[in-house]
């Protein structure tokens, strides 16, 4: 059970284990806005002015959403190498392609 003003703790487990792609838009922005009011109410409440209830679920929910904001830093930096790797390999494969062309054209440095 949750408390006055707070997203039960059903409906949360409900949004996470139902796929977005089976939601409509309005269900994904309905359950991204009660999350974050959720997430306010959670942060400011005293935790003595918590249910034994809201608490665990709390503790619970605190640690899935900053090991959640901690997977998507990862894989966004994670995202971030990729491009760079995939960048340095193109420029690479550029330069080559260049110098083999020059080579093949016999206006490469050596033959100058």
């Amino acid at each position: 059970m949750s408390d006055t003003g707070r997203k039960p703790l059903s409906d949360k487990v409900s949004d996470t284990m139902t796929p977005d792609s089976q939601k409509s838009y309005a269900e994904q922005v309905k359950e991204q806005v009660t999350g974050v009011y959720d997430k306010v109410a959670r942060d400011i409440q005293p935790e003595e002015s918590k249910s034994t209830s809201q608490s665990a679920a709390d503790t619970v929910t605190g640690k899935s959403s900053d090991t959640k904001d901690t997977a998507d830093t990862h894989q966004q930096s994670f995202v971030e190498s990729a491009k760079q790797y995939a960048s340095s390999a193109q420029k690479s494969a550029a330069d080559t392609l260049h110098s083999a062309g020059e080579y093949l054209s016999g206006k490469s440095e050596k033959t100058k």
